[in-house]
């Protein structure tokens, strides 16, 4: 992750360099959306095309008991982007296309209160076998992006501004990983039937969260050019 973002601004100080004689204008931005909390820096390639990094993140949790298992869910967002805007005419509206290095995640934890049971993979359980079960759902680490927006402009007037972001990035099939913590004085013929209705729960999950292969992007907030 450090390599990624470390490379990125490397790359971005390159091109900077490169092209800053040119113009010295840039532009920063701050953005709220589907990718969570986002800070945008723009700068200029030439007068049509405009380099992008931005990294975006969002953390959420919610607890909750349904019948007799409480559930912990964790949703992480976390992406690095980089992405080239290509401005057809002279106002602000753009065309977009790059990459995001997409550490999104989602973590559950499901836990049988006091006694009582927990469904497996159709089976039923106690926390006398089960202490809890944890799964991951992760997708594709290098996204490729596409879509439209407004604003960013690096070679538009100094001062503030409106931008905004409607895309999608591709981040391929659900990768979903499960384990249940078995409790050690469980008998060995439970340990293995438990080992099965896991796996049948992660793939169960995995195909739940099949059509989910592109994640749409829509952030909006403000920008400034100096």
């Amino acid at each position: 992750m450090k390599k990624i973002i470390i490379g990125s601004a490397i790359s971005l100080m390159a091109i900077t360099a490169v092209y800053g004689q040119e113009t010295q204008e840039q532009n920063m931005a701050l953005k709220l959306g589907t990718l969570g909390l986002g800070i945008d820096f723009s700068t200029p390639i030439n007068e049509d095309i405009a380099f992008r990094f931005n990294v975006n993140g969002a953390t959420t949790t919610r607890q909750e008991t349904v019948d007799v298992t409480r559930y912990d869910a964790d949703l992480k967002l976390l992406t690095v982007g980089a992405l080239l805007d290509y401005y057809p005419s002279e106002g602000s509206f753009r065309l977009t296309a790059g990459a995001y290095y997409n550490a999104n995640k989602f973590d559950l934890v499901a836990t049988p209160t006091l006694v009582e049971s927990i469904s497996v993979g159709g089976n039923t359980y106690t926390s006398a076998d089960i202490g809890h079960v944890n799964a991951t759902v992760e997708f594709n680490k290098i996204a490729p992006y596409i879509g439209l927006g407004w604003g960013n402009k690096p070679s538009s007037e100094k001062g503030w501004g409106f931008t905004f972001d409607l895309g999608a990035m591709y981040q391929g099939s659900a990768i979903a990983t499960a384990e249940a913590i078995v409790n050690n004085s469980a008998p060995q013929f439970i340990k293995n039937q438990i080992a099965a209705d896991v796996e049948r729960e992660r793939v169960q999950i995995e195909d739940d969260m099949s059509s989910y292969t592109w994640y749409p992007v829509i952030m909006i907030g403000v920008n400034y050019t100096f």
